[in-house]
């Protein structure tokens, strides 16, 4: 999935859509506070790329010791 991060013009949040919400003239909606927006009303869109994820601007980049991975189980 190609993404775009948007900023809610409301809360002021920022999250991810898909890029194809970009290509069509349809409002956005803010899974944080609920509100609907025109792209063209939100403060700031960053188009895909690593340098958009959250993760990719982890200072000293992602490690494998980072990555969540549950215990396996024990039968009792």
């Amino acid at each position: 999935m190609d993404i775009f991060n948007v900023t809610c013009p409301d809360c002021k949040k920022v999250y991810y859509c898909d890029l194809i919400l970009f290509e069509l003239e349809v409002r956005l909606h803010c899974p944080y506070c609920g509100h609907y927006f025109y792209k063209k009303e939100s403060p700031g869109i960053y188009m895909g790329g690593s340098g958009t994820s959250a993760v990719a601007q982890i200072k000293g980049g992602i490690r494998p010791e980072m990555i969540y991975e549950p215990q396996e189980e024990k039968d009792g």
